[in-house]
């Protein structure tokens, strides 16, 4: 009887366990990312992945003692009806030797959805270079948001 309850109990455990995991979706930000400057605020990017594109809008900026923080918004769309737009943080730490070559870390911060990205949330992160002078960047996300 004892053993009977046993597997009861881890069979009602395990089968909880696979109920909420399969209540939830996630998306992996496995993307990789060439951007541009448009101007000295704006930036579009072409994305590979789940993501076709992005534009980016930089809406406060500090100066630090190895570069610069940044306050950033972007919009990330599919090529499949979807927007996720983002609230942001990124730190530019100058490249020793390398004029206005700046190593990029940004962090993500989901605000709004659309289309087939209705109700994800979270962050998610990329990290690369810039080149301020050209403004040029290469960036790989990762992470993953979930609804």
């Amino acid at each position: 009887m004892m053993k009977k309850l046993s597997v009861t109990g881890l069979s009602a455990i395990l089968l909880g366990a696979v109920s909420a995991q399969a209540s939830e979706s996630c998306m992996d930000a496995g993307w990789v990312g060439l951007a541009e400057a448009i101007d000295e605020t704006t930036l579009t990017a072409a994305l590979s992945g789940d993501m076709a594109g992005a534009t980016a809008k930089i809406t406060g900026q500090k100066k630090t003692e190895t570069g610069l923080l940044l306050d950033m918004e972007h919009y990330f769309i599919s090529d499949r009806n979807g927007l996720i737009k983002t609230a942001d943080k990124a730190v530019l730490t100058a490249v020793p030797g390398k004029d206005e070559t700046y190593m990029l870390e940004i962090q993500y911060d989901v605000v709004e959805t659309r289309g087939i990205f209705e109700g994800y949330k979270g962050r998610f992160n990329s990290y690369g270079l810039i080149k301020l002078g050209e403004g040029k960047v290469v960036l790989r996300f990762q992470g993953e948001i979930c609804k």
